[in-house]
This record gives C-alpha cells, sequence and structure tokens, in this order.
C-alpha cells in the first residue's frame, strides 16, 4: 500500500477541547484517521474497484472504476472473472483540487482545523451504520474539505445560511453546490441529534424497499406541540415494532393536524379539547383527494387515530395539562368501507401475462419480478426483497414441475411457502445468474437478494419504486385502457387482488388463500372472499343458462333469486361436472347415475361449456358411426338421445352467444 493510502491514527490534538472528545468518543475508531480508504459494503462510499491493488472506487454498471470499465470494454466484455484475473493496476496522478478522490481515498490529513476534521470524521462514522442514506462522493467530499480551508472553516457550525463563510464556500463549491450544500445541512443534523436535538430534519428509518423515511415534525410552527410529537414519534420508533414507513405516516398525519390547530389559533396544550378532536374528525371526514372523491375509511380512520395516539401519550408522558376528556369515544372513528373489486379483470391479466407482451419490459430483473407479483400475489416490496434462496424444488423422480417460492412476510412476521409454476420457477433460476453477476461488482461472493442491485449501495436490491415506475411505463406501452379511455392504473397490489380472486374462484378454501397471503387474521382475506362473491353472481345473473333439452332457464329474483344462486354455488363445489352443473341439492341422490345429458331434469350449463360440449358432440358422433357400421343397434340407441339434447343445447347456446 501506497504511504497516501496508509491508515493514521490521530487521536485528540487538545485534550483541553471537550467537543472534539466528545466528536471522538461518538464516531468509530477506524473512522479517526487521517486517510479512509473506500467501503467494500458501499455504505459511506461507494465499493472498491475489484481489480488488485487499485485503490479507486467502482463507479460503472460494470462495477470497476472508470479506467479499468474502459480496459474492460477494450477487452472485448470477457467474462469478468477472467478479466480480474488478468487485469493490472495503473498509477493514477493526484487531483488538481489537492484530493485524492481518483483512489478512492477520503483525504482528512488537509484539514486545517482539527473541529472541522473530528466533525468530518464523525460524519462518515454515521454513513457507514447504513441508517444515514446513501454513500457520499468522495471527489465532492474532498472538494469540500479544501474549499473549507480556503475559507478558514473552523467548525462545521460556523456554516450557517447567508454567514460569510457559507456564501464563500459555496462560491467555491462550482459544480459541487448542491452537494456541498447537503454535506453541511445534514452533518450538522446529525451532530445535533448525537447531542439529543430532535428538532432537525432526521431520517426515522429504513421502509421495506430500502429507502428511508424523513421526519416531518421540525416544520410544526407551534413549539410546545413540536416537542410533544417529536418526542411521541422518537417514543414509536424506540419502543414499537411498527415499521418507519408506518411511523412517518402517522407523524404526517399529527403535523397535518398542528398545521389545522394552527389555522384554528390553538396557542396550548389547555385547547386541545374534545371539541377540537371532534372538528378534526369532522374535518378529516369532509376532506377529498386528487380527483376530488372522498377518502377511505381506512385513510380517514388512520388520520384520526394518529391524532389520538399522540394526545393520549402527551397526557402520560409530557404534560398534564391537556383536558381528561380529550379522547375519541369507541364508535366514533371512520368505519372501514365496504370492500370495492381492486382485482383485474380476466382480459387485462390475461393480456398481460402473454409472453410477448412481458417481453416489452426490457430490464429483465424487472420482468421477472413483475412476472412473480402476477402468478404469485406478493408484495412489490417482499418481491425485492426475496432471498437468494427463495426457489425449493420439490420435484422427485422424473417430474420437473413442482416449484415453490420460500420467503418471510414482513408485515406478519411468518414464513411463507407459495406454490409455483414451472416457467416461473425457470424465471427464478435466470435471475439467479443475474444476481450472482451484479454482488460480484460489490465484491461479494453470495447474493443477499435475488433481485441483487450493484447500483443500489446502501440496499443492494431492486427498490419497489423503481419497479412501480416499469410498471407504469409498461402500460403506456401496452396502451391499456379502461372503460372511460383513461390508461389503466396497474399496481402490484391489483397483482395481489387478482391472485386471491383466482384462488377462490378455483375453489381453494379461504383458510389455504389466508395463509398464502400471509394474512393474520381471517376478516382481512374474507374481503377478497367478499368480492370474488359479488364478481361471481354478478357474471351468473348476466349468463343465459338452458336444461338438457336446450330451453331457456330464468333464474328468480329476490330471496329467491340468493336461494337460486346458493344452490349453483353449492352445486359447482360439490358436484362439478365437465360440462355443467347439477341442480339438485345435495341432499337428495341422483337417480340417473351420472346420465346427465339423458333427460336429466336436474341439468344446467352455459356458454362457458360451449368447446366441452363440441367436443363431446363430436366424440358422439364418432362412436355412433362406428356402432351403426358394426350393426351395433344397441350402442346407438343408448348415445342417439343424449346427443340428440346435446345437439340442442349447442343451438341454443351458439345462438346467445352470436357464434
Amino acid at each position: 500500500m501506497s504511504d497516501v493510502a496508509r491508515v493514521i491514527p490521530i487521536g485528540i490534538e487538545s485534550e483541553g477541547d471537550a467537543y472534539i472528545s466528545w466528536l471522538n468518543e461518538h464516531t468509530s475508531p477506524q473512522f479517526i484517521t487521517l486517510f479512509i480508504p473506500p467501503d467494500p459494503r458501499g455504505l459511506y462510499s461507494r465499493p472498491p474497484c475489484p481489480v488488485v491493488d487499485c485503490g479507486r472506487v467502482s463507479g460503472s454498471k460494470t462495477g470497476l472504476c472508470g479506467p479499468h470499465s474502459k480496459q474492460y470494454r477494450d477487452s472485448g466484455h470477457q467474462e469478468m472473472s477472467v478479466y480480474l484475473r488478468n487485469a493490472v493496476s495503473r498509477p493514477v496522478a493526484k487531483k488538481k483540487h489537492g484530493g485524492y478522490s481518483a483512489q478512492g481515498i477520503f483525504d482528512l490529513s488537509a484539514c486545517a482545523s482539527p473541529t472541522v476534521r473530528a466533525e468530518l470524521q464523525f460524519a462518515i462514522s454515521c454513513k457507514a451504520s447504513g441508517d444515514y442514506g446513501g454513500p457520499l462522493r468522495v471527489d465532492a467530499f474532498n472538494a469540500f474539505v479544501q474549499s473549507s480551508n480556503e475559507v478558514g472553516v473552523l467548525s462545521l457550525r460556523e456554516l450557517t445560511p447567508g454567514a460569510p463563510k457559507t456564501l464563500a464556500l459555496e462560491s467555491r463549491a462550482g459544480s459541487y453546490l448542491s452537494t456541498h450544500r447537503m454535506y453541511v445541512s445534514e452533518f450538522q443534523s446529525w451532530i445535533e441529534l448525537a447531542e439529543g436535538n430532535l428538532s432537525v430534519k432526521r431520517r426515522i428509518g429504513r421502509r421495506r424497499g430500502g429507502s428511508h423515511r424523513w421526519s416531518q415534525s421540525q416544520d410544526i410552527i407551534q413549539p410546545w406541540l413540536k416537542e410533544i410529537v417529536e418526542r411521541w414519534v422518537a417514543y414509536r420508533v424506540n419502543t414499537e415494532a411498527a415499521n418507519a414507513q408506518h411511523i412517518g405516516q402517522q407523524e404526517s398525519h399529527v403535523v397535518e393536524f398542528a398545521h389545522w390547530a394552527e389555522s384554528r389559533k390553538v396557542r396550548s396544550e389547555e385547547e386541545i379539547t374534545r371539541e377540537l378532536l371532534l372538528d378534526w374528525l369532522a374535518e378529516v371526514n369532509s376532506q377529498t383527494n386528487k380527483k376530488g372523491k372522498k377518502y377511505s375509511g381506512v385513510y380517514r380512520a388512520s388520520k384520526v387515530s394518529a391524532v389520538s395516539m399522540m394526545v393520549e401519550y402527551a397526557r402520560v408522558e409530557v404534560t398534564q395539562r391537556i383536558p381528561s376528556n380529550a379522547l375519541y369515544l369507541p364508535g366514533e372513528l371512520p368505519a372501514r368501507d365496504t370492500p370495492s373489486p381492486r382485482y383485474l379483470e380476466p382480459r387485462l391479466i390475461d393480456a398481460l401475462r402473454l409472453p410477448k407482451n412481458l417481453n416489452l419490459v426490457v430490464d429483465p430483473s424487472h420482468r421477472t419480478a413483475i412476472l412473480i407479483m402476477m402468478q404469485v400475489g406478493l408484495r412489490s416490496g417482499h418481491t425485492c426483497s426475496l432471498p437468494f434462496d427463495c426457489l425449493i424444488d420439490l420435484n422427485r423422480g422424473d417430474s420437473t414441475d413442482k416449484w415453490a417460492l420460500n420467503f418471510l412476510d414482513t408485515k406478519s412476521d411468518t414464513n411463507i411457502t407459495v406454490p409455483i409454476e414451472p416457467h416461473v420457477a425457470i424465471a427464478i433460476q435466470e435471475q439467479r445468474i443475474r444476481a450472482l453477476e451484479e454482488s460480484a461488482k460489490l465484491g461479494l461472493d453470495v447474493p443477499e437478494f435475488l433481485f441483487a442491485n450493484a447500483q443500489a449501495h446502501t440496499t443492494r436490491q431492486l427498490g419497489p419504486e423503481r419497479l412501480n415506475v416499469t410498471l407504469r411505463q409498461w402500460v403506456v406501452d401496452l396502451d391499456l385502457r379502461d372503460a372511460t379511455g383513461q390508461l389503466e392504473n396497474i399496481t402490484p397490489h391489483r397483482f395481489r387482488h387478482t391472485f386471491a380472486t383466482e384462488m377462490l374462484e378455483k375453489g381453494v378454501p379461504i383458510e389455504v388463500v389466508q395463509k398464502l397471503l400471509g394474512h393474520r387474521s381471517l376478516s382481512s382475506t374474507q374481503i377478497y372472499a367478499t368480492t370474488t362473491d359479488r364478481r361471481m353472481r354478478a357474471e351468473w345473473e348476466n349468463a343465459k343458462f338452458v336444461n338438457v333439452h336446450g330451453e331457456a332457464i330464468e333464474m328468480a329474483d329476490g330471496p329467491a333469486g340468493d336461494a337460486e344462486w346458493m344452490l349453483h354455488r353449492m352445486a359447482h363445489a360439490i358436484q362439478p361436472l365437465p360440462n355443467g352443473a347439477c341442480g339438485l341439492p345435495i341432499q337428495q341422490t341422483c337417480p340417473h347415475a351420472n346420465a346427465c345429458l339423458d333427460n336429466c331434469p336436474h341439468f344446467i350449463t352455459s356458454s362457458d361449456f360451449l368447446p366441452v360440449h363440441r367436443a363431446q358432440h363430436e366424440e358422439f358422433e364418432r362412436t355412433i358411426s362406428k356402432a351403426e357400421a358394426a350393426g351395433h343397434l344397441r350402442i346407438v340407441e343408448i348415445n342417439k338421445r343424449p346427443n340428440e339434447n346435446l345437439k340442442k343445447i349447442i343451438d341454443a347456446l351458439e345462438d346467445e352467444s352470436g357464434e
């Protein structure tokens, strides 16, 4: 290793400087050095170039630094492992601004102020924890160090908005202006957070997909209310199992309440009364979305209950000045709306599943993720975070069509195994190869995720947000439109709803569907069952049914219609037939020994079974023709009557369908 790259511990320059001592106590010892090398994990910087002794940071899709990436392209894109064995490191000149960014080293030796150096070491240590966003740009960071020296910055806390040193620093930033402004803002915030000051913008935590959720409570105008909300959010983060996305959403509701309370001139805790809470309830119930539609009951309830939880916490933990009757009574929160169908109609889901349409998704990783969501009903977050070893082979002997997908449902905290079709298993196997290639760029031998992504240096996986963008573009490419001519809103959750609906329609027990979806409560799955029942009944009411003689059957309305529908569902569930359904109550025994077409008065069928009827009619014709040629008159007699009935059924159903 060169002298420049050698790690040299610094220690505390002045033991009398309590601030520097405090910063060093909160900094990981590995960062109290003059030169900090690239991070192999990709947390505080991009990973180093995998070429031995290169020292630069990776900076391209190949996972190599700039010079070696060019060398790799010039070699004809040979296999990466072969290239890495033969690649030779090459020296790099020091950049003009004095940093060693080309070599991937954070140069803190140039810091004229020991305080600034300690602050920057603390900042890099924060980044290394993985809780403070993506990696730093080494070139921009070293340029920031040099500019700080030129301006004479003694501490980052001097750099307040509009201050002379701040303006002078920004004038030297050039193309790094926005990055340097971000460094000043974030580094100052992290120091204040470490001191216990919650009144700064901060990251609450990481969403399921890997991105971070930022706080909003610092935007509250009332100081007393801001303190309550900040303490409540910190309490939620530190003591509850709720994820960052959920806590952040609740915080946004409370911040909205705070702005509304300010408009009502609420000036103290005593003014948070039950009357005010009821007015907030009325306000929420009157709100509409961008399309002018009233918010769902669940969303309105989440807004109201978040404020209720915050007020209850404040009364117990912060101040007793809030009136004891400032609460909601049971039954006052908005109720859940009647579930509305969110499944994709058969014409839509069938079109999306066509290989030629799926191939319009250019990125193969995105294409595989969408295929999994369509076939298995996974949430986008769970799909993107599927483990590398999620595929389970259930085949024995010569079998090749038994596969399953295994993953952890973080919402229910349960391990779920879902059977999948062979073509989905093949797509996953191909994705595993891509995951190995992506992980090699990060210097990992075994990928953690199926959808590994070398460009996401913090999460190392495909992000749900990026997947949603791909879905929207896919809909545009296919030009899928609804009845009003608007582009269809295709979302991962609609795939999930469609999967549940298809399973229930195929007769899969609701308890099994509950396990496949990872629902803790059967009531959650019942929403899909209710929607499925309404959909199937609507189709049943609009269908034309004929009996064994081809005569139309009119279904009753009202209670009689309900009874007919139940009889129809029971007939399909208990006595399924390949060409129709039996209308005989299940309590009775069929006297016809499955001779449904032989004038059975209970036989009912519809146009859904036309292909089966035609195939059966052809089989009857072949059987009768052979029997007549052989002189088997009894066989002719047995098959002639059901064949005649079948002709009547086909004629009647073809007239109805217009075929």
